[in-house]
C-alpha cells in the first residue's frame, strides 16, 4: 500500500475511533452469537475452495453456527480490514498473511488469543518456529493454517552435464562464472523486485546472524547494523554478494527487473539451473514434466562463515478485536487448523508436523524448518519497499554496498518511527 493510501486509511480509522470512543465494538445479540463472519483468500476453482466449503457445512451442522464467508485476494482483504476496523464492523475471522501481523498489532486491532491457544491440546503439533510467527511479544495473535519455507531447487542434470558440484556456499556459487558458457544456462537466480525480493534478502542477512529490525526489549524495534563495525561489514557482504552474482555471470543481468513470476517460470522451464523458491513448484511437474523430472531439493547456499537459514511464511488465522462472535471464530479457526482439514486442504503446506506426504516436496522442505526465520512483527509495507529499492540502488544504480547499507538502515528506522514502532 502506498503512503498516501495508508495515511488516508489511518486518518479514517483515527477519526472514527475519536467520535466512537464511548461506543461498544459489538452488538451482543443472539444472532451475532450464532453467526461467524469469515473472510478467506483461497484460489477460486482450486481444491482448497471445495474442501473449505465442505468443512464449513460440517461445522455449521455440528455446532449450530452460521458461517458467512467471503473470498478476497489478500490485497483486497488488507484494505477491507482497515476500512472495517475504522467503521467498527469487523469480521470475526480472517485468513491473514505474515505481513498483516505487525501492522495490525500496532493498530491494536488483533485479539489476544494466548489463553485459548496455550490450552489447546493440539498446540503440540506445531513447530516452535511457526508458533513464534504467530506471537507478538508474549501474546499469541493467530492460529496457523498454512506454512511454507524456502528451499534451494536444483536441476541436477544441468550440474552433472557441466561436472559441477551442487553449491553449498556463496563462495561455491561465485566460482561458476564459466557455467553459462558451457551449458547455455545461468547456474543461479535472484528476484530483484516484488514480494520475493525482501523474502530472499532477509535470508541472506540471517545467514550472517543479522535482523532487519531487532526487538529492543520493550516491544519496539530498531535496525542496529550501523552500531557495530562487524554487523555493518556483514550487511555490506550481502550486497556485495548480489553484485558479484551479476558481475560474474552467475545470474542473468536482467535479474534486477524480475519478480517471482519470471524466476519461477525460468526454473520450471529449465532456463535457469537453480533457484530458491517454495514447494508450490511441485505443481509444475504436471505442466513441465520433462524439465522438472531432475529437480532435487537442497539447503540454501550460505556464506562460508555463515549459518543455514530459510524464510518461513506462516499464515495466521486472525481473530479481530471487536469480533461479534469471538468464541465461534476461535472454534472455527481450530477446525481449519485441525489434522482432518489440513490433511485435505494443505497436505504439502501444513504448519502441523503430523500432516505430511512422502514426497520430496514435503519431507525435504520440512527438514529445513528448524532454521527458518520470519519478518519481525512490525509494519512491513514501507520496509519491504525499502529493501527492494536498496537492491535496485546496488544493481541498477551501482551505488556502493556501504552506502546501500547506510541508506537501508536509515530508511528502516525511519519507517519504524513513522509507525510508532521505533525503540532506541
Amino acid at each position: 500500500m502506498n503512503k498516501k493510501k495508508k495515511f488516508l486509511l489511518s486518518m479514517l480509522l483515527g477519526t472514527f475511533l475519536f467520535f466512537c470512543s464511548s461506543c461498544s465494538f459489538s452488538n451482543d445479540t443472539s444472532k451475532d452469537k450464532k453467526t461467524i463472519e469469515m473472510w478467506t483468500a483461497y484460489t477460486e476453482g482450486q481444491p482448497t475452495e471445495k474442501i473449505t466449503k465442505k468443512f464449513i457445512k460440517e461445522f455449521e451442522k455440528e455446532t449450530g453456527y452460521v458461517v458467512n464467508h467471503t473470498n478476497f485476494t489478500y490485497d483486497m482483504m488488507h484494505d477491507k480490514i482497515l476500512a472495517s476496523a475504522a467503521g467498527r464492523n469487523v469480521p470475526d475471522l480472517v485468513w491473514g498473511l505474515p505481513e498483516f501481523v505487525g501492522e495490525f498489532n500496532s493498530m491494536n486491532i488483533l485479539d489476544d488469543i494466548t489463553g485459548e491457544f496455550d490450552n489447546w491440546s493440539e498446540k503440540k503439533y506445531f513447530a516452535q518456529s511457526v508458533v513464534d510467527a504467530m506471537t507478538v511479544g508474549d501474546k499469541v495473535v493467530g492460529i496457523p493454517y498454512e506454512a511454507t519455507v524456502r528451499a534451494y531447487l536444483v536441476h541436477d542434470k544441468a550440474f552433472e552435464d557441466g561436472s559441477y558440484q551442487i553449491p553449498e556456499t556463496w563462495e561455491d556459487l561465485l566460482k561458476m562464472s564459466d557455467f553459462k558458457n558451457e551449458s547455455g544456462k545461468y547456474p543461479y537466480s535472484i528476484a530483484g523486485k516484488g514480494v520475493r525480493c525482501p523474502q530472499e534478502m532477509i535470508v541472506y542477512f540471517a545467514q550472517y546472524g543479522l535482523e532487519i529490525a531487532e526487538d529492543q526489549g520493550d516491544g519496539k524495534f530498531k535496525n542496529t547494523w550501523l552500531e557495530s563495525d562487524d554487523d555493518t561489514n556483514k550487511a555490506i557482504k550481502v550486497f556485495e554478494f548480489y553484485k558479484q552474482l551479476v558481475r560474474k555471470g552467475i545470474v542473468s543481468p536482467h535479474s534486477a527487473n524480475w519478480g517471482w513470476e519470471e524466476t519461477d517460470e525460468n526454473f520450471a522451464t529449465g532456463i535457469s539451473s537453480s533457484y530458491v523458491t517454495g514447494n508450490w513448484l511441485q505443481e509444475r511437474e504436471k505442466s513441465n514434466t520433462k524439465e522438472m523430472q531432475d529437480v532435487s531439493i537442497q539447503p540454501i547456499p550460505r556464506p562460508e562463515k555463515g549459518k543455514n537459514a530459510t524464510y518461513l511464511e506462516a499464515k495466521p488465522l486472525l481473530v479481530l478485536k471487536g469480533a461479534k462472535n469471538r468464541k465461534g471464530a476461535i472454534e472455527l479457526a481450530k477446525v481449519l487448523a485441525s489434522k482432518s482439514y489440513q490433511s485435505q486442504a494443505f497436505q504439502d503446506r501444513s504448519p502441523r508436523n503430523d500432516v505430511f506426504t512422502d514426497t520430496k516436496w514435503d519431507t525435504e522442505y520440512k527438514k529445513l524448518m528448524d532454521n527458518s526465520i520470519s519478518f519481525p512483527p512490525v509494519t512491513l509495507s514501507n520496509i519491504s519497499q525499502n529493501m527492494i529499492d536498496a537492491l535496485a540502488k546496488a544493481l541498477q544504480e551501482d551505488m556502493s554496498s556501504k552506502e546501500v547499507v547506510r541508506w537501508l538502515s536509515h530508511e528502516i528506522n525511519q519507517s519504524l518511527k513513522e509507525n510508532g514502532e521505533y525503540g532506541d
